[in-house]
């Protein structure tokens, strides 16, 4: 729906507006209710830039010893690894084979996939948006894990890019070839919302 234009205040890191929506639809697998931003930057009367996003609304929190819970509903996960693979394409895949890998896991009666061991295509997170999968997205390393300058960087890019994707529920933080701790402080400091740090293949989280 239209909601019309918001004000918008300019502080030192950019910019940023409000607004109320009442009677918001949360999203979930099950009902992946979708919204729309559209954000218009104009010069001197004419517009400059257009950027046009889809979103969602739902909160998810991690109960220590008891579980992660999602608007308020704790959940159980079955899901799968996916690589960015295919061999007819080898590692560049389209918008249409991104729906057919979240189609097929939900066709398996899962609901959750982890991005092993890299963050996806936008294109495979807006089909999970829309189609109604939760997301674990990771970032790894190569045989090991990446030092902080160049994990910090990474972090930065990947949350940038996937942090308003509803059906991103989870950040992996390393994976089978190691963790480094100093990134999980800057992952929380990266996302607005907070949501939970997990190392894979590790007793944490």
């Amino acid at each position: 729906a239209d909601t019309g234009a918001a004000p918008i205040a300019n502080n030192s890191e950019g910019f940023i507006f409000g607004k109320i929506m009442k009677g918001a639809k949360a999203w979930s697998p099950e009902t992946p209710y979708l919204y729309r931003a559209e954000v218009t930057i104009y010069g001197n009367g004419f517009p400059l830039h257009r950027v046009s996003k889809k979103f969602g609304f739902r909160t998810v929190e991690l109960r220590q010893r008891d579980g992660i819970y999602v608007n308020g509903v704790k959940m159980k996960f079955k899901g799968v690894n996916r690589h960015c693979f295919r061999p007819e394409t080898g590692r560049t895949l389209s918008q249409k084979q991104s729906i057919e890998d979240v189609l097929l896991i939900k066709e398996m009666n899962m609901n959750a996939v982890r991005t092993a061991h890299y963050p996806p295509d936008t294109h495979f997170l807006d089909a999970c948006d829309s189609l109604g999968l939760f997301v674990m997205d990771e970032l790894a390393g190569w045989h090991g894990h990446y030092d902080t300058p160049t994990g910090k960087k990474l972090l930065e890019e990947m949350i940038a890019q996937d942090g308003n994707h509803p059906s991103v529920i989870l950040w992996a933080n390393g994976n089978e070839g190691g963790h480094n701790r100093q990134l999980d402080k800057l992952i929380e400091d990266f996302d607005m919302q907070d949501r939970p740090v997990l190392h894979p293949w590790e007793n944490f989280n």
